[in-house]
């Protein structure tokens, strides 16, 4: 009986006592401003909220045992109680200094206070403000020592290069830094950026050097976001933009051209090309077949509508044992060319299952498909070739005329090629996918096996049909290639980590091993002779001239790897790295390479010395490091002797098919390897509304790959030997200032470094004019006559020392300075081997960004500046007035010399027709161009709805923001400093400009 009733009193209690009910609240920051976005989850299950935009919360029928999870980011998570209160309200605090701050690094993360390497990094509030098509984009002027230049606008192809510490190299092996997606070697443009959670850059040789014979170029880690515990969440974020070129180069109208072609004549002494009358015709705009005015740049630029839209819809949720997430986006981009568009989609999926409670796993997978289409010109160039030769298409020459035949001029007919069937179109499908296992199989040691695998296919296609020009001339015949390429990666990885607290002592150790394989497949083929243009299949085509060809490539890297990190009461700091590759693209004795390096930091600010007496200073750290990192990316198998198939040899009097050896190479080859010191220090101020990043830093690389000159009696070239180095020194400075003043709350963060780069040796050579490579200049060098203005008339010229000329110098021709000659002193005359001179560097020596953030009451905005500095460009050869019977430019017509005006210093040269060998367009200072730029890169402006003003909705918003707004810069009218500019047949393709319009909605 007794025992009944203490069961029976015992269950009224517990009815009592977990009773549900309600519960509200307020939730607000250390200032007592209301906080909106705050995450509260009751403990345990999935029943959630967010505070609104006044810091309110509401929550129903919860139960008297439960706990309130309140987190926030950059905020300390809190958990309290409810047991019989119905109102919470609570003051989030910031993490002390960052103390909870994390960053990802090789094979893990760290707080950031206990960094001692040079991690930059990119936080998902930060990507989140920019629009972006391509997520290397998203590092332009975030990262100090971080260079970014984004050289085409063209849809699918608007990548940003990226070039950390300046240009370690001049060698195949390439500047390029490894990018890896969440552990794995990937390409940053793989990502979606709405799936990218934070961004870290690893600098130095400390925090690169686990990646040892990849990592010479630095490190990116790109870490994508995951599933949540707590109600399914659904976010829909898109946006619609239009785009334009940034910068349209002024040509002359027609009846000017006639008028500047002309006096170039008449300068030559030859006849006029126009009469007035022929000048008068293209002025009446009566007779467009035969005096047109027209625009053919600027008509091919904006024949494209420019339309951008972007869809991205994403699921996350989760229980304490299960978490997911799963994102799918689609974006479609419209070119400023017609017929040109890139047009891409994506899903990604990541899942965290625990199994027991030491044992979880982790699996991610990634997925697109995209589709570039360009049309091409005959040959099958692509589109840049196509704007490159409108660039020369003077206005006198007609597009499409009356009858249908069209103006041309040699090859390029840019309107024909338009009004053709011809087309390129690349179709790339790329799939990536990882399983992580994790054990902590005891206490503090947690053992982790991953597996990923990769492959990216890719199919391209080229059709060239007959193209009707006029009656003299058709470009035939009609023409396909086809080509495959099949690439597949497959990596597997060990890892091993233990991390012990004794005492003072912090110890955390890092062991693994890691195999990698990678391999490639290609086949192209070709036909010619089409019956038509409405079938691009081989079949269709002749089989009379069909080609074809194919091969395939692989090779393995095998790694061991390690890591200790040691603190002493967490204000000693120390760490190694350690990491032994192997790489099958050198011989046995050359196939492994060991990279380590060392690096501590001092947290003075922990000292009680420092603590007693400087109170406005939260936190003081210096960092020292020094490290060896490698370089592997050399092609393949260069060691080896390789057979050239395609050498036929008549034997008999037949042509037989042969294959010869053509290189000569050089079997002892080994990793170029680059050691970076580093000295940095970190400060924060004034309860973290300060803080400060400033590194000094000394990157060498030797043993650089160099194609040395070898004797005609060879017979052979000689293969890449390792006989060349490079040094890169520079400073690198991050600010960042957050604070709040009632409703409003700001962030002001600039960033600037410099980067002096030198080529330091070069096998036994000073210099080597043909690649461009001078010891002690940078890597890409400019080098040419020194020029001291214009000749203003024969006396000048007569008085002046001998110029290069064909035929000799006349007035308002660049006068060439005397500076050497066969005795090393100025001998009257000035030639091409003792008169040139190194005269500019084209690698940017400055980087600067400045990023600008506020709130107020549901408005944000966004400002951000970004620009390169301290580099020159030469003009491209289709730039100089009447080029090859190219075109010529306003500012070039107003501003040349002229003989009514003899000015020594007129901003173009008189006005004469030249072509490829020209000496007046030869490299000279008098045609070095200003590069250096500060761009008003990304504006944005938004609202966020409060919650409850639109059913179902948590919050909504909406903004608006530009991109490449405005440049500051002193480059040539009309021409985009950032953009690439190439004399060859590669041509360019307009930056843009883009205005969008976008919006954010949480359910």
């Amino acid at each position: 009986m007794k025992k009944f009733l203490f069961i029976f009193l015992w269950g009224i209690s517990v009815t009592v006592f977990a009773q549900t009910q309600n519960i509200t609240g307020k939730i607000t920051d250390p200032s007592g401003q209301p906080l909106p976005g705050v995450t509260i989850v009751v403990k345990g299950t999935t029943m959630g909220t967010i505070s609104n935009i006044d810091g309110d919360f509401e929550l129903s029928n919860v139960s008297s045992e439960s706990v309130l999870i309140f987190s926030f980011v950059g905020m300390i998570t809190q958990e309290i109680a409810v047991g019989t209160q119905t109102s919470i309200n609570v003051t989030m605090q910031a993490d002390a200094i960052g103390i909870e701050e994390v960053v990802a690094v090789g094979y893990g993360t760290q707080k950031k206070v206990n960094l001692t390497g040079a991690v930059g990094s990119v936080k998902i509030d930060e990507i989140e403000k920019k629009t972006v098509t391509q997520a290397s984009q998203l590092l332009a002027g975030e990262i100090s020592g971080v260079t970014i230049s984004q050289e085409t606008g063209e849809p699918g192809k608007d990548v940003a290069n990226i070039l950390i510490r300046g240009m370690g190299t001049f060698s195949s092996a390439g500047n390029t830094p490894l990018v890896l997606v969440d552990g794995f070697p990937s390409s940053i443009n793989a990502v979606d950026p709405n799936n990218i959670a934070s961004i870290s850059v690893l600098k130095d040789a400390a925090s690169a050097s686990i990646y040892g014979s990849r990592a010479a170029n630095g490190v990116i880690l790109i870490t994508t976001k995951e599933g949540r515990e707590g109600q399914l969440k659904i976010s829909y974020n898109a946006y619609v933009a239009q785009q334009s070129a940034s910068e349209i180069p002024d040509f002359c109208d027609s009846w000017t051209y006639a008028e500047a072609l002309n006096e170039a004549r008449t300068n030559a002494g030859s006849g006029l090309a126009y009469s007035d009358d022929e000048i008068e015709l293209f002025k009446s705009g009566t007779d467009l077949d035969n005096y047109p005015n027209k625009r053919h740049y600027k008509d091919l630029i904006e024949s494209g509508n420019g339309l951008l839209t972007r869809h991205n819809l994403t699921f996350t949720g989760g229980t304490q044992k299960t978490k997911f997430l799963l994102s799918t986006g689609y974006l479609n981009q419209n070119g400023l060319v017609d017929e040109n568009s890139y047009e891409r989609y994506d899903i990604q999926v990541n899942l965290n299952q625990k199994m027991a409670e030491n044992f979880d796993v982790a699996f991610k997978m990634s997925a697109y498909q995209s589709s570039a289409n360009e049309p091409v010109t005959y040959g099958g160039d692509s589109v840049y070739e196509l704007i490159n030769g409108a660039v020369r298409l003077n206005n006198t020459i007609s597009g499409r005329k009356s009858d249908g035949t069209y103006g041309y001029l040699e090859t390029f007919a840019p309107e024909a090629y338009m009004d053709s069937k011809s087309f390129g179109e690349d179709i790339s499908k790329n799939f990536m996918g990882n399983i992580a296992l994790n054990w902590e199989i005891v206490d503090d040691l947690k053992l982790t096996g991953r597996i990923n695998y990769r492959v990216n296919d890719v199919r391209s296609k080229v059709f060239v049909p007959e193209v009707y020009i006029n009656e003299s001339l058709t470009f035939s015949p009609s023409t396909l290639d086809v080509n495959y390429t099949d690439d597949t990666d497959l990596t597997m990885e060990f890892l091993a980590n233990y991390n012990k607290v004794i005492h003072n002592h912090r110890f955390g150790i890092l062991a693994g091993a890691s195999r990698e394989e990678y391999n490639s497949n290609w086949v192209n083929a070709s036909r010619d002779n089409f019956t038509g243009d409405q079938l691009y299949e081989l079949d269709a085509g002749a089989s009379s001239n069909m080609q074809n060809d194919g091969s395939s490539y692989t090779w393995k890297l095998e790694s061991f790897f390690g890591r200790l990190n040691y603190a002493y009461m967490e204000k000693y700091l120390l760490e190694t790295n350690l990491r032994y590759d192997g790489s099958s693209r050198f011989a046995d004795e050359n196939r492994f390479g060991f990279f380590p390096s060392i690096s501590a930091g001092w947290r003075i600010s922990s000292e009680s010395f420092f603590q007693d007496k400087i109170t406005w200073v939260d936190d003081m750290k210096l960092r020292a490091s020094i490290g060896k990192l490698g370089n592997q990316e050399i092609g393949n198998y260069p060691y080896q002797k390789s057979i050239e198939l395609g050498n036929d040899y008549p034997i008999g009097g037949i042509l037989e098919s042969g294959g010869a050896l053509t290189t000569l190479p050089f079997e002892d080859i080994t990793w170029e390897t680059t050691t970076v010191t580093d000295i940095g220090v970190d400060l924060t101020f004034f309860n973290s509304k300060l803080i400060f990043t400033a590194d000094y830093f000394v990157k060498k690389t030797d043993d650089i790959l160099y194609e040395i000159t070898v004797a005609d009696v060879l017979g052979m070239s000689a293969s890449e030997q390792n006989a060349g180095s490079v040094e890169n020194k520079g400073w690198e400075f991050d600010l960042k200032y957050s604070d709040k003043i009632s409703d409003f709350s700001y962030s002001i963060h600039p960033n600037f470094s410099v980067v002096s780069n030198e080529i330091t040796s070069l096998a036994t050579v000073e210099q080597d004019i043909g690649n461009g490579l001078f010891v002690g200049s940078s890597v890409s060098a400019i080098y040419g006559y020194v020029a001291d203005g214009l000749f203003v008339d024969e006396a000048d010229v007569n008085s002046y020392a001998t110029q290069p000329y064909t035929g000799g110098a006349e007035p308002g021709y660049i006068r060439y300075k005397d500076i050497s000659g066969p005795d090393g002193v100025p001998d009257g005359v000035v030639s091409s081997s003792y008169d040139r001179k190194v005269i500019a560097s084209s690698v940017p020596k400055y980087s600067y960004g400045l990023g600008i953030s506020g709130n107020y009451k549901g408005f944000d905005m966004y400002v951000q500046f970004q620009g390169l500095g301290g580099y020159k460009r030469m003009p491209a050869r289709w730039q100089f007035a009447f080029y090859n019977g190219g075109n010529i430019q306003n500012w070039q017509w107003k501003g040349a010399w002229k003989e009514s005006n003899p000015d020594r210093n007129a901003i173009y040269p008189k006005l004469i027709e030249v072509g490829s060998s020209a000496v007046l367009t030869q490299n000279s200072t008098y045609w070095l161009m200003d590069a250096s730029f500060l761009r008003l890169k990304n504006v944005q402006l938004g609202y966020t709805f409060r919650k409850g003003l639109i059913p179902y909705i948590n919050d909504m918003r909406l903004y608006v923001s530009a991109t490449n707004l405005i440049t500051f810069d002193n480059y040539k009218e009309g021409w985009d400093p950032e953009m690439e500019m190439q004399s060859g047949g590669s041509g360019h393709y307009p930056l843009t400009k883009v205005l969008t319009f976008g919006i954010n909605v949480n359910f």
